[in-house]
């Protein structure tokens, strides 16, 4: 004889659809809270750590080679910008409290980078000369005494 229906333990069963999660504790969000800006702080000391040794010249008889900071800044951007990702999957859970403390991580991390950044752009920009004191162009013409401390 054979069966009519396939018996219930042949082929895969799906697990049951997952009903609402229960929000975190005060405790746990603590937990989470702490333990992803203890990543983030790694995280960021490893780049800062990786740019000090690329930058790092013990030889005095040789010119130190020029490091820019703008790679090691963007990947604190970076950094930056996945604390602020986490901070909205986790505002999507109505964990209020990692939310704030990753939106305050995100935003100090990319707001510092940032302002390295334009820091370094202004700082690397070409220099103007400043104006010479005193008079600016001469009345009478390049001989007279008037502009005699310009060299004429």
């Amino acid at each position: 004889m054979t069966p009519s229906s396939p018996s219930p333990r042949s082929g895969t069963r799906l697990p049951p659809p997952a009903g609402p999660r229960e929000p975190l504790g005060p405790l746990a969000q603590f937990g989470v809270a702490l333990g992803l800006i203890v990543l983030e702080l790694a995280l960021t000391a490893a780049v800062l750590l990786v740019w000090f040794f690329a930058a790092l010249h013990l030889d005095p008889g040789t010119p130190a080679p020029e490091v820019s900071p703008a790679p090691y800044l963007l990947a604190v951007v970076a950094i930056g910008v996945g604390a602020g990702a986490v901070a909205v999957t986790w505002g999507r859970r109505r964990a209020w409290g990692v939310a704030l403390t990753q939106g305050l991580m995100a935003a100090l991390l990319t707001c510092g980078a940032l302002v390295g950044l334009a820091y370094e752009a202004r700082d690397a920009a070409p220099q103007q000369p400043a104006p010479a004191p005193g008079m600016v162009g001469c009345r009478s013409g390049d001989h007279s005494q008037e502009c005699a401390h310009l060299g004429g």
